[in-house]
């Protein structure tokens, strides 16, 4: 039979005895975590605009194919590949890759924070995330890394979302110029 490996459960009494002791830090870790999300949010989407260019489709076509695709990063994939086969202009297209490039680098802090359990101390303080995904490395596979939420992790946070946001922008500027290749091409 395997090994089992609980985690203890919370102690909820206590926490909640102490959950004012902690509530700062809780709506930090949330706001962070929210702020994250709808700079993500933001991000993804511009993708069914990208497509919709690709494609030489409408909106409602691009957002029929984006949402059949039911991964981030299979979208992203798609755009790449689009943009390998439908720009020819090497500056173009490298940089619609280093966008994708760096939405997937933001994407891994992203899913390492919504695929996680959160655990809190006795005050009800996040001090750290459980993944909960299966790692392989060479020699073996585990399940459950657990991260410390601390401030150096905080800043972490922080640094992602001001890149998605300079991402963002990034996106929507590329939406002329590759619109305007497309039309160019044709």
């Amino acid at each position: 039979m395997p090994k089992r490996d609980l985690p203890q459960p919370p102690d909820f009494t206590a926490m909640n005895a102490e959950a004012e002791v902690g509530a700062a830090e809780r709506e930090r870790l949330m706001t962070l975590i929210g702020a994250l999300s709808l700079s993500w949010s933001n991000n993804e989407s511009v993708l069914i605009y990208l497509m919709m260019v690709l494609l030489r489709t409408d909106d409602v076509s691009a957002a029929l194919v984006y949402g059949t695709l039911n991964t981030a990063r299979a979208r992203s994939d798609l755009v790449s590949r689009l943009t390998r086969v439908r720009v020819s202009d090497q500056d173009l297209r490298r940089d619609v890759d280093d966008v994708l490039d760096a939405f997937e680098k933001c994407g891994r802090v992203r899913n390492d924070l919504q695929h996680a359990s959160y655990e809190f101390d006795e005050a009800g303080r996040p001090v750290s995330t459980r993944s909960m995904r299966v790692e392989q490395n060479r020699k073996r596979l585990s399940f459950g890394r657990v991260r410390p939420i601390d401030a150096a992790r905080l800043a972490k946070i922080t640094e992602v979302i001001d890149e998605l946001g300079r991402l963002n922008q990034r996106l929507w500027a590329l939406l002329p110029r590759l619109e305007q290749h497309v039309n160019h091409e044709e």
